[in-house]
C-alpha cells in the first residue's frame, strides 16, 4: 500500500513540474534551465570534493562557467586547474607525515616566499629562486629555517608549473 501512495506522490509531482514546463515561455524556462544546471554543477561539486575526487570536479566548473556565459573557465583554464590540483595532491602524498591539511594556503604562502605572481614561468621561479636563497643561506649567515622554506617553496611552484 505505501508502495502505492509513493508512487502516485511521485507522479504527480512528476506530472506537476511537466506540466509547469509545458506552459512557461522560452525565456522563464531558459532561466530555470540554467538556475537548475548550475545547481546540479554545484552540489556535484560538493560531493566530489567531499569524496575526495578534486579532478573529477573541473568538468562542473567548465559547465557552470557555460551556463553563466562565462569564458573564465576556458580548455586552458581547465588544464591549469587540473595541473594545479594534482601538483597538490602529488606534494600531500609526497609528504611523510601525511598531513597536507593546508595545501592552498601553503601554495599561496610559496608565492610570497618568492615575491612572484600566479602567472610566473618556471625561469621567474628559478631566478627568484637563486636571489632569495642568496640571501638566506646559512653558508652565508642565513637562517636554516628560512633557507628550508624558500627550497619548498620552489619546488612547490616548480612542480605547479611544468
Amino acid at each position: 500500500m505505501n508502495l502505492i501512495v509513493l508512487s502516485l506522490i511521485i507522479f504527480l509531482i512528476l506530472y506537476g513540474v511537466l506540466w509547469l514546463i509545458s506552459n512557461m515561455d522560452k525565456k522563464t524556462f531558459s532561466g530555470m534551465f540554467k538556475f537548475g544546471i548550475i545547481i546540479l554543477s554545484v552540489t556535484a561539486i560538493i560531493l566530489l570534493f567531499l569524496a575526495g575526487r578534486y579532478l573529477l570536479s573541473l568538468p562542473f566548473f567548465a559547465v557552470i562557467g557555460t551556463a553563466l556565459k562565462r569564458s573564465m573557465f576556458n580548455f586552458v583554464n581547465i588544464i591549469y586547474l587540473y595541473r594545479f590540483i594534482s601538483a597538490i595532491l602529488k606534494v600531500r602524498r609526497m609528504r611523510s607525515n601525511g598531513t597536507f591539511t593546508s595545501s592552498i594556503s601553503e601554495v599561496n604562502d610559496a608565492y610570497k616566499i618568492l615575491g612572484l605572481e600566479r602567472n610566473c614561468s618556471r625561469q621567474e621561479i628559478i631566478n627568484a629562486h637563486k636571489t632569495k636563497i642568496k640571501e638566506a643561506h646559512p653558508d652565508k649567515a642565513g637562517d636554516n629555517e628560512l633557507a628550508s622554506k624558500i627550497n619548498r617553496a620552489r619546488d612547490i611552484l616548480l612542480e605547479i608549473h611544468k
